[in-house]
């Protein structure tokens, strides 16, 4: 027997089926086909799609034996649900067209699923077919893995890793989704404040933690808007619904403002933060989703630089602010070395007698192109860039330098911030330079304010009383203005209390206000402190002040600030 002959002799024939007409068509549309194709299972199909053989791989891919296939529907060996476009196939082969290829599932005898792909053919001289079928099932399931793990990449790569929230690439989306459906929504850029130092004073795992945390927060708070996400470090985001316009956002956030400073509770350590709110509303202050992104974030850098937790909606104005804010923080570095920024000198006087009795130190930079810039201006962004440790220390030396020429008993004042009071090395900073400038300690006073210690209460405490042990007096700011001032007064021992400027303001003016103050006088000197009045602008609230008692006052009714070049004898005796 020839090779030819014990190859056919392998094929399985039904008996009530007629052999192939033409020898010449089978061993050329099935035999060669079998000798490519070894594995893969052929059969034969006549007009009727009647199986007139099967190859014996039908065994090794679906179990059947060949013989039992024969006498089977035709379609037997695909499962119910692909039938219908595999008949469609068969169906539609012509003559004279190329073969047609499909994937669909097959069934094992033992009932698991097979992945077929297979190849059809129309055999012209009879009008039958052949078919080719190939079991792909573990290259599918390759695939399908290489799929779900491309998937899960791809969901990863949208979501923060660290608090689980969308990311900016995901939040991108859905703004640009939004603004197609033409929805009333706006943007929230919520910028965290005190975050800095919390990495700064307990390490990274804390401030991840707080971050953790804050989005929990931020994903309960805001539940039912369409999303919240994390968009890098200490800024999160919130694409949130806008009804009823510019009201309901102002309510929004000031509720989200209320519930950002609860306190938070980590491994025994507890820390407050506050939140900048910047609002961009779709439509009206962007047109795309990085219009949205880029105006809320300037609408929260405004609201940080008037002092951070507030809001802020967006306004074009913003976008030229923006770009000198980015100018002053490239400038500030060098300005700070080259001493551009200078200390201004404003007198305290006493009221009995209208003579100085020392001089507050106010930071202001003259800055080539803006002009004269005032500390609101660049100390925030001084801080926005870590430069506010040398601002500091340059503005205390120079103002020590400048008020060793005056008489002995002159007091130099300076304001400390909030970020200065979170600053672990303030007192040692401090203690070096009044050694390397030879300025006495005592006559160096530092004022603070209830909020400014607020924020980092335990740490400020600490650096106050470290100041206070060097012989630095301390002195309460805008006394009158908080809820709580007279705890702070029985935890640190200040020397001197400053009514807030807002309240000297209303003396004569107003009858409540003068009761108000002079029960704030009244309490200062019970408490054995000093007592000095800011921000005294006329002559009525002068002598207001005077009748009620204060000893000290300080404003433009007196002297405006100006550097100490311009100071001259008149500044130590007044006049």
């Amino acid at each position: 027997m020839t090779p030819l002959h014990r190859l056919r002799a392998r094929f399985v024939r039904r008996d009530t089926v007629p052999v192939p007409p033409s020898d010449t068509d089978i061993e050329s549309a099935s035999l060669r086909l079998i000798l490519e194709h070894g594995s893969d299972v052929l059969m034969r199909l006549d007009s009727r799609w009647n199986r007139l053989f099967v190859s014996p791989s039908c065994k090794d891919v679906f179990g059947e034996d060949p013989i039992d296939v024969l006498i089977t529907p035709a379609l037997s060996l695909v499962h119910p649900d692909d039938r219908p476009s595999v008949r469609a196939i068969l169906s539609g082969l012509s003559a004279d067209g190329p073969p047609e290829h499909a994937m669909w599932r097959g069934l094992h005898r033992d009932g698991h699923v097979l992945w077929i792909e297979a190849t059809y053919r129309r055999v012209v001289s009879d009008g039958g077919a052949v078919v080719i079928m190939r079991d792909i099932t573990a290259r599918k399931q390759a695939e399908d893995k290489l799929m779900e793990a491309r998937a899960r990449l791809e969901q990863m790569a949208r979501i923060d890793p660290l608090t689980g929230l969308p990311n900016r690439d995901a939040l991108t989306d859905a703004i640009t989704t939004r603004i197609a459906l033409g929805a009333d929504v706006a943007l929230f850029h919520i910028d965290l404040g005190r975050f800095r130092k919390i990495n700064e004073i307990h390490g990274h795992l804390a401030g991840d933690g707080v971050l953790r945390e804050v989005g929990a927060l931020l994903a309960q708070e805001m539940t039912h808007e369409p999303m919240v996400a994390r968009l890098r470090s200490d800024r999160f985001a919130a694409l949130v619904h806008a009804p009823n316009g510019d009201t309901g956002l102002s309510a929004s956030a000031r509720d989200l403002i209320r519930g950002i400073p609860k306190p938070i509770r980590l491994n025994g350590l507890t820390v407050s933060i506050g939140a900048s709110i910047g609002i961009a509303v779709a439509g009206r202050d962007g047109q795309t989703a990085e219009d949205l992104l880029r105006n809320a974030e300037r609408a929260a850098r405004d609201a940080k630089r008037s002092g951070g937790d507030t809001y802020r909606f967006y306004e074009p104005a913003m976008g030229e602010a923006e770009e000198r804010a980015e100018r002053l923080k490239q400038a500030l570095p060098q300005a700070i070395a080259d001493r551009e920024i200078l200390p201004w000198f404003q007198p305290v006087m006493r009221l009995d007698t209208l003579i100085p009795s020392g001089h507050e130190m106010l930071a202001r930079w003259v800055h080539p192109v803006f002009g004269l810039l005032d500390p609101a201006t660049f100390l925030p962004l001084a801080e926005d860039i870590g430069a506010n440790q040398d601002l500091r220390a340059s503005l205390l030396i120079q103002g020590c330098e400048a008020a060793r020429s005056w008489p002995d008993h002159m007091m130099l004042s300076m304001n400390l911030s909030a970020a200065d009071l979170s600053d672990d090395t303030l007192p040692a900073t401090i203690a070096d330079i009044l050694e390397r400038t030879g300025f006495d300690p005592m006559r160096l006073e530092v004022d603070v304010s209830e909020r400014s210690v607020h924020q980092a209460p335990t740490l400020a405490r600490a650096n106050l009383r470290a100041l206070q042990s060097l012989g630095v007096s301390l002195a309460l700011d805008d006394f009158g203005s908080g809820l709580s001032s007279l705890r702070l007064l029985r935890d640190l021992p200040f020397d001197k209390v400053k009514i807030d400027r807002s309240l000297s303001r209303g003396l004569a003016r107003n009858p409540d206000s003068d009761r108000f103050v002079a029960a704030v006088i009244g309490l200062g000197h019970a408490l054995g402190l000093q007592v000095m009045a800011e921000g005294i602008e006329t002559q009525a609230a002068l002598d207001s002040l005077r009748l009620l008692g204060c000893t000290f006052g300080q404003g433009n009714l007196f002297q405006v600030p100006k550097p100490a070049v311009a100071m001259s004898g008149s500044d130590w005796a007044g006049g």
